[in-house]
């Protein structure tokens, strides 16, 4: 059986595609874009760099919640 490739959001795998970017994973949980801010592999990932940002077989991924305030 062949391996599948995957990415890890938030700690959980999923399957990677060719093209696969961090705005895409956001759009798949149904979370608005503005309420949620990502991480990748530790790195904070600006809202403006999400659509262009590609995701690697192997990439973990974290969105949470914004917070805001200081």
């Amino acid at each position: 059986m062949p391996e599948t490739t995957t990415i890890q959001v938030n700690g959980e795998h999923r399957p990677w595609q060719p093209g696969l970017q961090v705005a895409h994973v956001i759009e798949s949980l149904d979370k608005p874009a503005n309420s949620v801010a990502t991480a990748l592999n530790g790195h904070f990932v600006p809202r403006s760099l999400r659509e262009h940002t590609p995701l690697k077989p192997g990439d973990a991924l974290t969105v949470f919640q914004a917070i805001v305030g200081g």
